[in-house]
């Protein structure tokens, strides 16, 4: 549902009304998980409305800017990642084989045989109904890398004989949801499984057994409980302030309940076009063209002013007008301008609308900057610490599996421990610890210290800087003594160049293009003139690339022209 780019359409932030009645949605829809754990009382809850890739409309409910819900057609609430690795029992869970966790990033449904078996018989897929929400962990990780639907009841998944889809995924770790808040992503927490030990499964007539035949209740887990006294008292002081509050502002009220009216659509997308416009109003301007160009491009819905109250645009302006937002002028009998807009109004400065001012700077969502990639890592565990610290990694650091054979290499080099002839590795007292005394060649010697690692998935993308090369900027001159500008390396940060070279073409207004150059291993980008601090501005600034790893700014010009002697 997320994979591909989807558009937001619109950002508010709920007020005291609107926020109680978020909690209580939360509360009833996930009524064995405490509120004020998922949704605090005084958190600020941000509700944006989107439309993904396939034209579905949703919503997406953001807790102090991290996404924890999102709405279905019907209007049921999801949680995302994030909300289960806050609360991880808040769905039931299927688990599979951590190598189908990259098809599934690829676009795939959970099939029935990458499924572990919960049971045997009936049971093999517990007791769930067709279409019930279901997250998905791995094997060797109890945390959710994703959630989704039942295709069928589990009777039907018993009678299916291992074939055909299980779960139809909604949501999974590094789709374009997880990274909604680029600040604030998160990569997935390491939860190993319990390990069974014979606690788990006690012999027949032992004292353990005994114990739960005599008093099972004595050794059942304790209820869970949400809340104390002093945290009860403290909901109902907040409860009382909210309900004071509602009193006081009637208004959010009418605007929280169900749909929105053509009135507050109307209004919002005014305050939306101020907001994102009203600086760039080439003003005086006909309130048609206002209305026109503005006020529908905002709007979330379509806008019927006859099924306003207004019924006429001049109507509703003038109340706008008499609310102090704008100054309308009459030019002439039936024409009528903006002469003045008032950004500083309340209503203006705390309507919150970010979607525009991303699209502004090149970071909308639907256009995303980086390429994303699954990397496959394994994590330094305790047996394996004593290794790895040796080479400047901590315990709990995850290593590309790519490097770990790079990194074997230089430590077997560094030691002097491949035998000359048999090219062998001759393990020393580290190594001996980690797996015995036995010579193995670099390969089987990377099987063996893998392992005893910890394997695990992480989303990467461009913004990743380390071990990258520096990208380099120069100026190169072609016929006619024309300047052009060379960037190369760019692509080793991610960086989609097709949405690089579209940002050049309408930052700088100069001809972008791909060239490879003779003896040259890869691509360079080629900008016509002397583009050196556009493009080291656009690197740092909407791409966030440390000026560290930019070269040749020293190239670009000073704003002087230098007199001929």
């Amino acid at each position: 549902m997320f994979l591909k780019p989807y558009r937001p359409k619109s950002s508010a932030a709920l007020k005291g009304s609107d926020s109680k009645k978020f909690r209580q949605r939360v509360e009833a829809a996930f009524p064995h998980v405490s509120v004020d754990q998922l949704v605090p009382a005084k958190a600020a809850v941000t509700q944006v409305k989107i439309l993904t890739h396939g034209g579905v409309q949703s919503m997406v409910y953001c807790v102090d800017k991290l996404p924890l819900f999102f709405e279905l057609d019907g209007g049921q609430l999801v949680p995302t990642l994030y909300t289960l690795w806050s609360v991880p029992d808040i769905l039931p869970y299927f688990t599979t084989h951590e190598g189908v966790l990259p098809k599934l990033t690829n676009g795939a449904d959970l099939m029935l045989p990458g499924v572990v078996p919960l049971g045997v018989g009936l049971n093999m897929y517990g007791h769930y109904k067709k279409g019930q929400l279901m997250a998905v962990n791995l094997t060797n990780n109890k945390s959710a890398v994703g959630l989704g639907q039942l295709a069928r009841s589990s009777d039907d998944l018993y009678m299916c004989g291992g074939h055909g889809v299980a779960i139809k995924m909604l949501h999974l770790f590094g789709d374009k949801l997880w990274s909604h808040e680029p600040s604030l992503v998160q990569q997935i927490p390491l939860v190993k499984p319990k390990a069974l030990s014979g606690d788990d499964f006690p012999a027949l007539g032992s004292e353990t057994e005994r114990r739960k035949a005599a008093n099972p209740a004595a050794l059942a887990p304790a209820p869970v409980t949400f809340a104390s006294v002093a945290q009860t008292e403290e909901l109902e002081t907040e409860t009382a302030a909210l309900t004071l509050e509602n009193q006081e502002s009637p208004e959010s009220e009418e605007e929280g309940g169900g749909e929105a009216s053509p009135e507050v659509i109307l209004k919002n997308a005014f305050l939306s076009a101020l907001k994102n416009n009203g600086k760039k109003l080439p003003l005086p301007l006909l309130t048609s063209n206002f209305y026109r160009l503005y006020v529908v491009t905002e709007a979330t819905e379509q806008i019927d002013l006859k099924k306003t109250r207004y019924k006429k645009l001049s109507n509703f302006l003038a109340e706008m007008v008499d609310q102090g937002f704008i100054v309308v002028r009459e030019e002439s009998k039936g024409v009528d301008k903006i002469i003045s807009v008032d950004l500083e109004h309340p209503e203006v400065v705390n309507f919150i609308t970010d979607v525009k001012a991303n699209e502004a700077n090149g970071a909308a969502s639907e256009t995303p900057l980086f390429h994303s990639e699954l990397k496959e890592m394994y994590i330094v565990t305790d047996v394996t610490a004593a290794f790895f610290t040796k080479l400047n990694f901590k315990r709990g650091e995850g290593i590309p599996a790519g490097q770990i054979k790079k990194i074997v290499r230089e430590y077997v080099s560094k030691h002097g421990l491949l035998h000359p002839l048999t090219k062998l590795v001759r393990p020393d007292e580290t190594l001996i610890e980690l797996y015995g005394n036995r010579e193995a060649s670099l390969s089987e010697m990377c099987s063996l210290i893998t392992s005893k690692m910890e394997h695990s998935y992480q989303m990467c993308s461009g913004k990743d800087t380390s071990g990258k090369p520096l990208i380099q900027m120069s100026l190169a001159t072609r016929s006619g003594n024309k300047k052009v500008t060379l960037v190369s390396n760019i692509e080793a940060y991610g960086i989609i160049l097709a949405e690089f070279i579209k940002l050049c073409k309408q930052g700088a207004a100069a001809s972008t293009s791909v060239v490879k150059l003779p003896h040259q291993k890869h691509e360079q980008l080629q900008i016509q003139g002397n583009q050196v601090r556009f493009v080291h501005t656009l690197l740092t600034e909407t791409y966030k690339v440390p000026p560290k790893c930019i070269l040749g700014l020293e190239l670009a010009k000073d704003g002087k022209k230098n007199k001929k002697k």
